[in-house]
């Protein structure tokens, strides 16, 4: 394994659990912005101490902004700011030997997940082939559409949980366990790292492989309010399904992902009440 693609989310780091820890320009952010930074360079240097050469590190949180270069390992190539064309999942490509996410959250609407949501504060549920899902699964089923596998993805309990549900082999790291949307029990950066370290060590003893959807891909939106459908459902084969739900099909996932993104976009910014 010698190229690796991280996609860093910031929700699902520990220590993590209010708005004012994530939200670039309250006085808790820069803190917020110092752990994500530390658990994304324990990851990196423990996947370079197994012969990793090369590492592109996808900013995916917010304004994709959080991450200064100056601050991350040397091996490290970062994509920073928004209005990427892919989001979080900017630079995947089929040259790359594997993906980790780190600092992922649980799907909208668990009640239990710190900081839940999908993509997008719009959305209110997914569902991928009629199974609810969250942003791990779609952008490993993204990842698997180019042939990489996700290795591993961490975040709270929920994380976990959505990881398991891939059955790709795919591993879990937990680092912290929701109380409900706003408080959690937080494990200190020590344990971690020792987490950190366990589980890279049973990916590179793992038969993993990458998470691919049947196709055709069915997606199943449920939006906030229905007026966010009224605008969402202009999007060429996005089918109206009920006040403020969405249907859209086709047999290449990118396509639809693409759809999803393209929702997330035209209902967060042209929504007016």
């Amino acid at each position: 394994m010698k190229k690796m693609y991280i996609s860093c989310d910031m929700e699902g780091i520990t220590g993590i659990c209010s708005n004012r820890q994530r939200n670039m320009g309250d006085q808790l952010y820069a803190w917020g912005q110092k752990m994500m930074v530390r658990e994304l360079s324990t990851v990196v240097n423990l996947f370079a101490a197994k012969g990793v050469g090369e590492f592109v590190v996808n900013d995916s949180h917010n304004n994709m902004l959080n991450l200064l270069i100056d601050e991350l390992p040397e091996q490290v190539s970062l994509i920073s700011g928004s209005h990427k064309t892919d989001s979080m999942m900017q630079g995947i490509g089929p040259e790359f030997d594997g993906a980790v996410f780190i600092g992922y959250h649980g799907r909208a609407g668990l009640a239990d997940a710190l900081l839940s949501h999908t993509y997008s504060e719009s959305i209110y549920e997914v569902c991928l082939n009629g199974v609810p899902v969250g942003e791990t699964t779609l952008n490993a089923a993204f990842c698997g559409y180019h042939g990489v596998p996700l290795l591993l993805a961490s975040g709270d309990n929920h994380v976990a949980d959505e990881v398991a549900s891939l059955k790709s082999g795919a591993h879990g790291v937990i680092v912290k366990r929701g109380i409900t949307r706003s408080a959690g029990m937080m494990f200190h950066p020590a344990k971690v790292e020792q987490l950190y370290r366990e589980a890279i060590d049973r990916v590179f003893q793992a038969d993993i492989q990458p998470f691919r959807l049947q196709t055709p891909v069915r997606m199943e939106l449920t939006l906030r309010e229905q007026q966010m459908a009224d605008m969402v459902q202009r999007i060429p084969g996005m089918q109206r399904s009920g006040p403020a739900q969405l249907r859209f099909e086709h047999a290449d996932y990118a396509t639809v992902f693409h759809a999803f993104l393209a929702t997330t976009s035209i209902s967060s910014t042209n929504y007016l009440k």
